[in-house]
């Protein structure tokens, strides 16, 4: 979906916020083609200065041309139709309401020690009560390559009906609270300042 200057953000707070509680996407790259691993990432915000992490199992193709490379992080957030039937003024069209940051940067594999430190990192984040025998984790290290990511730019792109009138947002939110699967996309608009 084309994306309007008015559903872009370069706002670090509002991404950091988003990422905190969406950090599964896309690792994307590009050597003679697009080569992408779906991952969980973990991120560090030093200031201006932003990293994130993951890690790829050693026999993936993508790894050959990652290190050094610019590549792209794309997360995808809450997303929901919306029906044109939420619009006052008619005739309308339907469309979808949806969240996603994209991360561009720089990638540097991790040695074997960095990656072991990574994973006790990711253990502790995702899993804080499920710690792995030392044992364990260096016979898991063996078959990964962790993968660093200094970013040098971000971006979000948040279409939640900013163009729209309240009364058509609280009839969107309305729509979505009665309908929407997971109920994410409505509490996002509902809490998020535009």
């Amino acid at each position: 979906m084309y994306p309007p200057p008015y559903y872009q953000t370069d706002d670090s707070a509002q991404l950091q916020a988003f990422l905190q509680q969406h950090y599964f996407g896309l690792l994307l790259s590009h050597s003679g083609g697009i080569a992408y691993t779906p991952l969980p990432f973990l991120f560090d915000w030093q200031g201006e200065a932003a990293k994130a992490y993951c890690h790829l199992v050693r026999n993936n193709l993508q790894l050959k041309h990652l290190d050094g490379a610019e590549v792209s992080i794309i997360i995808q957030g809450p997303h929901a139709f919306v029906p044109a039937s939420c619009y006052q003024q008619q005739p309308a069209v339907s469309t979808w309401n949806y969240a996603l940051a994209e991360l561009i940067g720089t990638a540097r594999l991790l040695d074997h020690q960095q990656t072991l430190a990574l994973v006790r990192k990711q253990e502790a984040h995702s899993a804080p009560g499920m710690l792995q025998a030392a044992d364990y984790q260096q016979k898991l290290v063996q078959a990964i390559v962790g993968v660093e990511i200094d970013i040098s730019r971000m971006q979000g792109r948040f279409k939640l009906s900013q163009n729209k009138s309240p009364a058509e947002k609280q009839a969107v939110m309305s729509y979505l609270q009665q309908t929407e699967q997971p109920a994410t996309v409505w509490q996002m608009m509902q809490s998020w300042s535009w």
